[in-house]
């Protein structure tokens, strides 16, 4: 027990999330639903969360490696190379006035509301009223709930509320009337909506607030200021090759005559073809010209395969079958297809009689071809 005495405290603290949920519906829009019961809860939920607010405030700073005295000075150096810092760090200050305003209105005003409703209660009780407003007004103040709500701002309700207690004694409840309509707006029943628009604004603000800081681990969370002053944002060069060392100049000419040129920016011309010169695609579409004209007609075929005399007769033979053919097919086919891929009627009607006609044409050239061909055997064996 004595070691455990001696650890230092860890104040605890809960959840944001659970304490948003449980004052919502603790303090709900309609004031007949308001679980005044619970309503003490509320409020020491609320002195938590504004707690846990401020804590996670004061240890960002750390974090960052600033200190609020010399924040933006000369000599503060991280505000000068993360420009970011300084202007978190002002909209972190403008959100902590807003929250500390709203919870001292908050402090003030819901109990108000809660000791509205316990002098409402029928039958009246005194003594309870006055248990009441003990805890919600101590005689004696330890701390400031907020550094505007001083001392003197505490005594003052403290009495005025007493004074109510011994009025509500004597003349009954109807002398609320005006304590409830403090706050009111145009249009509202009372001043509850007032007080509840309030609240709602602080728990937005107070969980902002200790999410932005919760998110804050070091100065790297900002960017870097710019190395260069004169240089406004990043540039794309669109021209520059993904497999380079070195960056393409992208100045426009004037200053680079004496600049040096680097030597891991030169590379060895590709030898080229002795004679031949031009790019690739020149190249091939010469060798594409010299394959066109090496290309043959079918007339020259066919006038080829009679002069050559130093080809065998074997060869001769089959090569003059498959020309005479081929021109066979040409003359018969003249009107539906052609050699140069025109197409004419499809729908052509097949003729026996014309068909026997050429086979026969067929026949006596094959014979020819043959004849001639035995004739030019034997004159060059002889």
């Amino acid at each position: 027990m004595t070691q455990i005495s001696q650890l230092p405290s860890q104040p605890c603290s809960l959840p944001p999330a659970f304490i948003t949920s449980f004052v919502r519906r603790c303090f709900p829009s309609e004031l007949v639903m308001v679980d005044f019961p619970q309503a003490l809860t509320g409020l020491d939920y609320l002195k938590d969360l504004e707690t846990r607010r401020r804590r996670e405030q004061v240890a960002a700073l750390p974090r960052l490696g600033i200190e609020r005295d010399t924040l933006g000075s000369d000599a503060d150096d991280v505000t000068h190379r993360f420009p970011g810092v300084i202007a978190w760090v002002k909209s972190l200050d403008q959100k902590d006035r807003k929250a500390e305003a709203s919870y001292t209105q908050l402090y003030i005003a819901l109990r108000r509301w809660i000791l509205i409703n316990e002098l409402s209660l029928l039958p009246f009780n005194k003594h309870n009223c006055v248990a009441m407003l003990n805890t919600l007004y101590p005689p004696v103040v330890s701390s400031q709930p907020t550094p505007r709500l001083t001392a003197t701002i505490l005594k003052q309700q403290r009495d005025g509320f007493f004074r109510y207690i011994q009025g509500v004694e004597r003349s009954g409840p109807r002398i609320l009337d005006n304590l409830m309509l403090q706050g009111k707006r145009d249009g509202d029943e009372n001043g509850w909506m007032a007080v509840r628009e309030t609240l709602e604004m602080y728990l937005i603000v107070a969980n902002n607030i200790i999410s932005d800081c919760q998110q804050i681990t070091d100065v790297k969370y900002f960017a870097p200021a710019e190395e260069s002053g004169n240089r406004k944002g990043r540039k794309f060069d669109s021209g520059g090759s993904f497999n380079s060392d070195s960056r393409p100049s992208t100045s426009d000419g004037k200053g680079d005559k004496s600049r040096p040129q680097s030597p891991t920016t030169t590379r060895p011309k590709t030898p080229g073809t002795p004679g031949k010169t031009g790019s690739t695609l020149e190249r091939i579409a010469r060798e594409f010209r010299k394959m066109r004209r090496n290309k043959p007609e079918v007339e020259e075929m066919v006038h080829t395969s009679y002069d050559e005399q130093e080809k065998p007769r074997l060869k001769g033979l089959r090569k003059m079958r498959s020309l005479g053919a081929l021109g066979d097919l040409r003359q018969a086919h003249a009107s539906t297809l052609s050699f140069n891929g025109k197409r004419g009627n499809s729908t052509s009607v097949f003729d026996v009689d014309e068909m026997r006609r050429q086979r026969l044409l067929y026949e006596a050239k094959a014979s020819i071809s043959q004849r001639i061909g035995g004739q030019r055997a034997g004159a060059q064996e002889v």
